[in-house]
Parts: structure tokens; C-alpha cells; sequence
């Protein structure tokens, strides 16, 4: 490392400073998507004190912090894994790629002597020097962050469906399509190893977290949903003034004719009143979902991973 930087443990005392970088990289970010609300705050990273973050000086400065969650088991398979949520971690824009490369170098080294293998992160979409960085440092993309604001899609409903929103009572309903998703879920390329759910299952899972349901109906069937919850996948996703769409789903055979476009635009002119942003998450090797969000949604953090062998942790013994 050059002898102009200096990486020390990250601690409490560390987070007003740290903050203050990560408010100006998302305001970054806010430049290129203009649907990012520039008020927002990014959450003060003094809850990520628990001895496995970093942080980089320059002549007594700080120019960046790398920290993570807690780590957890059976993170992307059966090794031990942490997420850098995007407010986790920050540099300043100058020397920015060098300096996202030392952070992650020291952060990764006290991650694996620890058995923490499998290794993610949220990195805005527009910040070419922090995706250069995280690529060349082993890292491929896996998932998108994409936003859009309430305007109509301006397309007209087809008479020969019934778009609606869903009664709880109904809810139960989504799980044929539901599995269908896993199913798709577990093929190529995504190779995403879930397990279908039985209905009983499903229930008790739908009393965890409210959610709400927008279904396309053919003759008293739901052919495609779309699942809105208040949640969602990052600070941004948790303001206030954002819906999110976190499970989505049409019937193959219904493909290609324009419902499920209808069915968002209909979906969006329900939640309008109550919500001025609409997120969606999904993985960015799943091409019909890719492809379909991001005609209509603008991204703006990719989600990069990272598994290290599991042979190397004989060397940390």
C-alpha cells in the first residue's frame, strides 16, 4: 500500500465523518437519477462498529470506510457471508477506485481469517470507479436497484382481462404462480436453489410482513401478480414516499402481449396517491426480468458478489 494512506480499524468515533462521505456519493448518484430524492439521508454507519469494518486516511483525513453486517450462515450456498448495504461504505471521489481497492483488500483479509467467504455489496449504478474497483477485485454483478416515479406507463387496459387489487383472503391464490417463480427461479442461468412452498406454508409466511397484491384476472384466474410491500432493499427503498415491488410473475403463455405492462400501469395508478417513487429489485441474470424492469425502471445500485475459495481458510490456521 502507498505510504500516503493509512487503514485503521473502523469504530464509533469514526461514523459522523464517514456519513458525511456516503451523503456526498449518493448525492452523486442523485445526478444521474433524477427520481432520487436529493433530501434524503443516508443512516449515520455507527451501528456497523462491530470490528470487521475499515476506514482510510490521507494525511489525517478520512478518504473512505468499508464496513458490513454482521456475519451470517449459509449466505449464497453453505459458507459464511456479510453485505455491505450501499450507506455501509464510501470514498471520496478523487482516487476513488485505488482507494475502494485498499478498503476492501484490509476489510476482506479480517473477513475470511474469520471464515467470512461469500462477500457482498451494494454499489451505485453510475459510479464507474467503485464498479471498476469491486469487478476488478473479483466481483461480478447479481442483482439491480432500479426506481421510477408514479407517472402513467400511458398504456390502454385489454377488456379481456380484469386488473385488480387482490383481498387478503385471495392472497392465498398467488402460491400456484408463486412456485412457478421458484421453478424459474432454479433454472438457467440463474441456478437460484428454492424450494417450492406449500400453501399452509405460505400462509403463515404472508402474517411476517405486510405486502399487498395486484393480480391480472381471465375468467375468475390470476394469470400474473405483483407483489408491493412498504420495505425495501436498501435506506432508499425505506423512505417513506416509496412503494416496492419485491415478487412478480406472469403465466408463460400469457407472455409477450402486453398484460403484465398493463398490469404495472394499472398497479401504479392505485399506489399514486400514497407514494410519489415505485422501487423493484431483481437479479441481473435473470434476462426476462432484466429486461422487462429496466424498459421502465432507471438502476441505481447493483448488487456484486464475491465467493472465495473455501480451500484457502487452511492457510488462516
Amino acid at each position: 500500500m502507498s505510504k500516503k494512506f493509512e487503514i485503521v480499524r473502523f469504530e464509533k468515533k469514526h461514523a459522523a465523518k464517514a456519513r458525511k462521505i456516503a451523503q456526498k456519493c449518493y448525492l452523486e448518484e442523485c445526478s444521474h437519477v433524477q427520481e432520487l430524492p436529493k433530501e434524503a439521508e443516508v443512516p449515520n454507519p455507527v451501528r456497523y462498529d462491530n470490528g470487521l469494518g475499515v476506514a482510510i486516511f490521507s494525511e489525517g483525513k478520512m478518504t473512505g470506510f468499508l464496513c458490513c453486517l454482521t456475519p451470517f450462515d449459509n449466505f449464497f450456498g453453505t459458507s459464511k457471508g456479510t453485505y455491505v448495504p450501499n450507506n455501509a461504505h464510501g470514498a471520496i471521489k478523487k482516487d476513488r477506485k485505488r482507494i475502494y481497492s485498499y478498503l476492501y483488500e484490509a476489510a476482506a483479509d479480517i473477513w475470511v481469517e474469520r471464515g467470512v467467504l461469500s462477500h457482498a455489496i451494494g454499489v451505485y449504478s453510475h459510479d464507474k470507479q467503485a464498479v471498476d474497483s469491486f469487478f476488478h477485485n473479483g466481483f461480478g454483478m447479481r442483482t439491480i436497484d432500479a426506481i421510477r416515479n408514479m407517472e402513467a406507463i400511458g398504456v390502454n387496459l385489454d377488456d379481456e382481462y380484469v386488473y385488480r387489487e387482490l383481498d387478503e383472503s385471495e392472497y392465498v391464490n398467488i402460491n400456484p404462480l408463486r412456485n412457478k417463480l421458484i421453478n424459474h427461479l432454479n433454472s438457467s442461468p440463474m441456478f437460484m436453489p428454492h424450494k417450492q412452498v406449500a400453501d399452509e406454508s405460505f400462509l403463515k409466511e404472508l402474517k411476517q410482513k405486510p405486502r399487498r397484491y395486484f393480480a391480472a384476472v381471465k375468467e375468475g384466474e390470476i394469470i400474473a401478480y405483483i407483489k408491493i410491500t412498504e420495505e425495501g432493499e436498501s435506506f432508499i427503498g425505506d423512505l417513506d414516499c416509496m412503494a416496492n415491488i419485491q415478487g412478480a410473475y406472469m403465466k408463460k403463455e400469457n407472455r409477450g402481449t402486453g398484460i403484465y405492462t398493463s398490469l404495472l400501469s394499472y398497479t401504479i395508478g392505485q399506489l399514486k396517491n400514497d407514494y410519489s417513487l415505485l422501487g423493484v429489485d431483481c437479479e441481473s441474470f435473470n434476462p426476462n426480468a432484466r429486461n422487462f424492469w429496466l424498459k421502465y425502471f432507471t438502476p441505481y445500485i447493483y448488487g456484486l458478489t464475491r465467493r472465495i475459495d473455501e480451500r484457502i481458510t487452511s492457510f488462516y490456521e
